[in-house]
């Protein structure tokens, strides 16, 4: 009996203890959130990217290949690297893979390289029917030896136009709300950005008939401060059809998504790794302004004229 009795005993306290630490431990998502941490591990860079990633998905990925882990010269899904300020590497938060972007290179070098490289690829993609990695080489030529810099660097990538990496394009739905998030470090104390933009198709009249120009719409920048050599997540959520761009007075309306990555001064090196794009939410799209009453004529509005923007596409900011 006395034995009987010591194993309630200590059964009792084990019960006791278990139940006291149960009650006072914080939960695996408490801890996250107390330490700003995500799931696998990688921090936020503040509570407000962590809140973002609490929201329930409506769907999967958009982007392809969010991670760089698929791809035979380049990235699946993205631009052609260049392989002098665009590099398809080791390393990152999740996979074998990760974007860099190296923006310590003479202005007038890259945009030489940008050139040979837009023209490799449109010709490769002719060749292919748009399937420039199915070739069994490589149809970019080799990067050329990079020019040394020198302080102040002014002159270079980073303190001129610095570099875009784009995914491809992502149709735009109606209403939708949409999240974006990506991991980042540099060496370079800098602080790089991307922008979600937003593009509409305008038919545009030629000496040979018409043709489409795609121009921007919209666009939704995330600043990735801070950022140093510790990888950190960051995130926000953008809603496209609220955009009040307008063209000649009347709205112009987001059709379709692209990510571009983008990095500039300090010169140095930007990593990049697992870019999330998804719908979080649906709202209803405002209303576009009801036709005025008849025998209201709307005054004359100039016609809009804007620059070109880094795309080379006339730029509408909302």
């Amino acid at each position: 009996m006395r034995t009987i009795s010591r194993w309630v005993s200590l059964l009792a306290v084990a019960l006791l203890v278990m139940g006291a630490g149960h009650g006072s431990e914080p939960s695996e998502k408490k801890k996250q959130e107390a330490q700003l941490l995500a799931p696998d591990g990688v921090p936020y860079d503040n509570k407000s990217s962590f809140d973002v990633m609490q929201m329930k998905a409506l769907t999967g990925n958009l982007l392809q290949n969010g991670s760089f882990e698929t791809g035979r010269y380049w990235p699946h899904g993205w631009q052609a690297t260049d392989g002098l300020t665009t590099f398809w590497g080791g390393g990152g938060t999740g996979g074998k893979r990760c974007l860099r972007i190296y923006t310590d290179v003479l202005d007038a070098q890259w945009k030489a390289r940008e050139t040979e490289v837009r023209a490799a690829v449109d010709y490769a993609s002719r060749r292919t029917r748009g399937n420039p990695q199915s070739l069994p080489r490589n149809p970019i030529p080799g990067a050329p030896e990079r020019i040394p810099t020198s302080p102040p660097y002014y002159d270079t990538v980073a303190g001129l136009h610095g570099v875009h990496y784009r995914s491809h394009y992502v149709t735009c739905k109606p209403g939708a709300i949409y999240r974006f998030s990506v991991d980042a470090r540099t060496d370079a104390e800098g602080e790089p950005k991307v922008f979600i933009k937003g593009f509409f198709d305008q038919k545009m009249k030629t000496a040979d008939g018409y043709q489409t120009v795609r121009r921007d719409a919209y666009r939704a920048p995330i600043f990735l401060d801070p950022c140093d050599d510790q990888w950190r997540r960051y995130a926000r959520t953008f809603h496209p059809s609220r955009s009040k761009s307008t063209l000649d007075g009347k709205p112009v309306k987001t059709e379709h998504l692209q990510v571009q990555i983008y990095a500039y001064w300090k010169p140095g090196n930007y990593y990049f790794d697992n870019v999330l794009l998804d719908i979080v939410g649906m709202e209803e799209p405002e209303e576009e302004k009801k036709a005025e009453e008849p025998g209201k004529a709307e005054p004359a509005k100039k016609k809009e004229t804007p620059e070109p923007g880094e795309d080379e596409f006339p730029v509408f900011d909302p």
